[in-house]
């Protein structure tokens, strides 16, 4: 893993999940963070293996902008490396859209050439909350079953508070 820079064209995980299936304690930690990043786009990573959530990595937006997100590259190397040393897989990438809905706006589709097996968790801060799950590629929209699990555990790690 070292060395490598998040976004690399090509870059792929071990295979796209046809499903995401996430812990409701969990998923409420990653919109808790969401709301507290807002009006800024709040970014983070999720690992795992076959599709069922088990970590995730909350992170800076390098970019501090409200139509878009840039994970900070150092904490995207740290999450890499933990997701690595767990042996889990990068199953998604999560972040908020503050004043628009929970689907992939043209950027975020632009911008999905980068793990393209990764589903994309969006969630929406304008209204009430909506969460949405999404795979692109080549341009291409597909949403994702998301199933929200009672009793499902995970960890939420925080790295905008780690420092190498």
């Amino acid at each position: 893993m070292r060395g490598r820079r998040w976004g690399q064209r090509g870059d792929r995980g071990v295979g796209a999940p046809r499903r995401l299936v996430i812990g409701r304690r969990l998923l409420q930690q990653v919109l808790e963070h969401c709301l507290e990043e807002k009006p800024v786009e709040a970014c983070g990573i999720l690992a795992g293996k076959g599709g069922r959530v088990t970590c995730a990595y909350a992170a800076d937006n390098a970019r501090r902008s409200t139509v878009f997100y840039e994970v900070d590259p150092e904490q995207q190397e740290e999450a890499l490396r933990r997701i690595a040393e767990r042996g889990e897989e990068l199953l998604g990438i999560y972040h908020s859209h503050p004043r628009a809905p929970a689907v992939p706006s043209k950027s975020d589709i632009a911008h999905a050439v980068h793990y393209p097996d990764a589903i994309r968790l969006i969630v929406s801060l304008d209204g009430p909350t909506e969460v949405g799950a999404f795979r692109i590629a080549d341009g291409r929209v597909e949403e994702v079953p998301l199933q929200i699990l009672e009793g499902l555990d995970g960890e939420f790690f925080d790295l905008r508070t780690w420092r190498g």
